[in-house]
C-alpha cells in the first residue's frame, strides 16, 4: 500500500500534464514543490506529517507603507473567518516582508482531480489578494473586487 506520501509524489508528476494552465513543477528537495502557472504565479507546496498534509503558499507582495495599517487589519480579519475561508490563512514572511497566503491540505485519500480545484482555487484566491495587498492591476479599477467579496473566498 502506498504512503500519502509516495501518493502524493506520484500526484505531482501528473498534475502538469492534467492542468493545462501549469508551466512548470520543480521538486525542490524530497518534499517540497513549486508549481508555475502560465501567468507567472507560483504556488509552493510543502509536505508536512502528523498529520500528513501537504502546506501550499503563494507570496502576494508587501503593501505601501501608507496601506499597512488597513491591509494587516484586513488580513487579520480574514484569518478569524476560517470557518467561511476553508481554512485560508495569510502570514508576514517577517518585519516588513511579504504577505503570504497559506492552506493546508491534509492528504487522506486526496485525488488528483481534488489537487486540480484545490490548486486554480488556491491560485485565483492568491490573485486576488495580490492585487488587494499590492493595489497593482491590470484591471480597471472598477472590476476590482473590493475586501467584502475577498473575504468570501475559499480553497
Amino acid at each position: 500500500m502506498a504512503t500519502n506520501l509516495h501518493r502524493m509524489h506520484i500526484m505531482m508528476e501528473e498534475i502538469g500534464p492534467f492542468m493545462p494552465s501549469i508551466e512548470a513543477v520543480i521538486q525542490s528537495e524530497e518534499k517540497n514543490w513549486a508549481i508555475q502557472f502560465d501567468d507567472q504565479s507560483i504556488v509552493m507546496l510543502e509536505w508536512a506529517e502528523k498529520p500528513d498534509r501537504v502546506v501550499l503558499t503563494a507570496m502576494l507582495g508587501a503593501p505601501s507603507e501608507s496601506m499597512q495599517l488597513s491591509v494587516y487589519e484586513t488580513l487579520l480579519c480574514y484569518n478569524l473567518l476560517w470557518k467561511d475561508t476553508g481554512g485560508v490563512k495569510m502570514a508576514l514572511s517577517g518585519p516588513g516582508g511579504e504577505l503570504i497566503l497559506l492552506y493546508e491540505l491534509f492528504s487522506t485519500d486526496l485525488t488528483l482531480n481534488e489537487l486540480q480545484t484545490v490548486l486554480t482555487n488556491f491560485v485565483s484566491i492568491a490573485q486576488v489578494w495580490s492585487v488587494y495587498v499590492t493595489g497593482e492591476s491590470d484591471q480597471p479599477a472598477g472590476t476590482v473586487p473590493g475586501s467584502m467579496d475577498m473575504l468570501q473566498l475559499g480553497a
